[in-house]
């Protein structure tokens, strides 16, 4: 039998990723809250010696603004709604610089024995707004992989915002470096990312499914198809909250029973969650985690069940096809471009 994988994966996004949902008034705390989230995720994480997927906005990675500033990808998104656009955001990102720009973090998360810096695009790219096109997403991963370059690294799995997956633009990604992805559940409440079916009544179909099995156990399978491994994400980490409390043992039991699910069966559960939903309650989601991966060494103990990267599934599906596809272009330092035209240094 396969054995089984159990996969996390956090949507690293500062306020990047919230920027047209949330005001700093609203949601400043949360976001930076992460500055010391992350490092308490990180020891975690290495104390369990779990492989952790950070799908990174490459802005973050920036030094400051001015360093945004400098940085741009060939071409730009041409959203119809301006609001979407990290690049009308100039006042903003100015004035709050540790909302925005967090690379100490992302050199930490390097440092951190089996963790794997993952795309999360460069600018929080919407695949589904109108206006933007596969040669858009195209500058944007590039710039996205040029970035990280700089820190030494390169990045072979991407979380795409929203969960917007998009045909079209999934055919980008091998070009691009990229050679896995976090896709959605085949289930109408998830499968088109977060346009969910029936609005605020389909978020709270989201959360009783969190709570109860009303889409099933949610262990998935990797799924290839041409260079690509899609890894379907299998249930959201809800965050602790006064409000939510009296729900969470529910959820907890819940991802047990998929996580068990998918040890007995040889399957993969894939958790993901975003690093800003620990930003305020910090030591009760931690105590929420924990319960997660004390469940997780049990299955281990018992099933052999293992802790896996997104990376991994691309690994072990370029040994299993090796010479079978064309290799992805390099991306390189020179696929950046400055606002002044030069190349950078």
């Amino acid at each position: 039998m396969t054995t089984a994988k159990f996969v996390i994966s956090l949507d690293f996004e500062l306020f990047w990723g919230v920027s047209n949902t949330q005001t700093v008034a609203s949601y400043g705390r949360n976001v930076l809250g992460e500055w010391q989230a992350i490092p308490r995720l990180l020891e975690v994480f290495d104390r369990h010696k779990l492989r952790v997927t950070w799908a990174t906005v490459g802005m973050i990675m920036c030094r400051d603004y001015a360093h945004w500033r400098d940085v741009r990808p060939s071409v730009l998104p041409t959203y119809a709604r301006a609001d979407v656009s990290p690049y009308a955001m100039e006042s903003l990102v100015k004035d709050h610089p540790a909302l925005f720009f967090a690379r100490p973090l992302v050199e930490r998360i390097l440092a951190t024995e089996g963790q794997e810096l993952a795309s999360h695009t460069y600018s929080h790219f919407y695949c589904s707004e109108e206006g933007a096109t596969p040669s858009h997403f195209a500058a944007d991963l590039a710039c996205a992989q040029a970035i990280a370059a700089d820190l030494g690294a390169s990045m072979h799995s991407l979380v795409l915002p929203r969960n917007q997956i998009v045909g079209e633009f999934l055919s980008v990604l091998p070009d691009a470096g990229i050679k896995v992805y976090r896709g959605n559940a085949r289930h109408w409440l998830y499968e088109k990312g977060d346009a969910v079916v029936g609005g605020i009544a389909g978020r709270m179909a989201r959360f009783a499914d969190a709570c109860l099995p009303l889409s099933g156990a949610r262990t998935v399978r990797e799924r290839h198809h041409d260079a690509l491994v899609n890894v379907p994400a299998s249930l959201f980490l809800y965050p602790w909250s006064a409000r939510r409390r009296p729900f969470l043992a529910l959820c907890l039991q819940r991802m047990k029973r998929g996580m068990t699910a998918a040890a007995r069966s040889g399957g993969i559960f894939h958790l993901w969650w975003h690093p800003h939903n620990f930003g305020l309650n910090l030591e009760q989601n931690l105590a929420l985690l924990d319960g997660v991966l004390r469940h997780y060494r049990v299955l281990a103990d018992a099933y052999g069940m293992r802790s896996q990267s997104m990376g991994d599934f691309a690994a072990a599906h370029s040994g299993a096809a090796r010479g079978a596809h064309r290799a992805p272009a390099t991306v390189g330092a020179a696929s950046i471009i400055h606002s002044n035209g030069h190349d950078p240094q």
